[in-house]
């Protein structure tokens, strides 16, 4: 059974607003990317005229940099909006399919809840599956990195959509063996006497 699916069933009316907010974003970004290569290109150029060494390496590396987080900027705006990555969740296994941001190809993934040994997230808050040796995954469009990771019988998910991570977290943690935390609650302590206070409650 179907519990999540991204990215969702959109009537015609919800299609035509999201391209048009797509349209928008896509057209904002491409002006910051015009931009940033422009300066990137200004700064290179004055590098250039600066007779100190150590200064012109400087700029130069700073040229080079701002062109390249201005590149990725780009292409990490275009995978958000990427219509051919998607989610779904079902009650017995996951269908996942993501794009990398440095080569833009896709990998499909299909993972079965019962061939999951423990998740994990790692610092950038991809999810790690850890898998049984046999596990019966389904893997298109293996990247080195994945197929690395595969040998050691693990596979991480990248999600376009967080909703639909928290999801396998919140209601799925014990099916893909995600440690769930328990947080305690601390309650104040009123003392006896001030339950018969009626001011102690704004602190007279």
């Amino acid at each position: 059974m179907l519990l999540y699916e991204y990215p969702p069933k959109l009537n015609r009316q919800q299609r035509q607003q999201k391209a048009l907010s797509d349209l928008t974003e896509h057209k904002k970004m491409r002006k910051a990317l015009y931009r940033n290569l422009l300066i990137g290109c200004g700064i290179g150029v004055i590098a250039f005229f600066v007779p100190v060494a150590v200064v012109r390496i400087l700029l130069l590396l700073i040229a080079c940099g701002n062109i390249a987080v201005a590149l990725l900027l780009y292409r990490y705006s275009a995978m958000s909006r990427d219509t051919e990555c998607y989610t779904r969740i079902y009650d017995d296994y996951i269908e996942h399919k993501q794009g990398s941001l440095l080569t833009g190809k896709y990998m499909e993934v299909v993972i079965e809840y019962e061939d999951v040994e423990k998740t994990e997230q790692d610092p950038q808050g991809r999810l790690v599956f850890t898998l049984c040796k046999d596990a019966a995954i389904i893997v298109k469009g293996t990247t080195k990195r994945a197929a690395k990771e595969l040998e050691h019988d693990q596979i991480t998910l990248t999600f376009q959509d967080t909703r639909a991570k928290l999801f396998l977290i919140n209601e799925l943690h014990e099916k893909i063996k995600y440690p769930k935390k328990n947080y305690n609650v601390i309650e104040d302590e009123e003392d006896e006497d001030d339950l018969w206070d009626p001011l102690h409650k704004h602190g007279l």
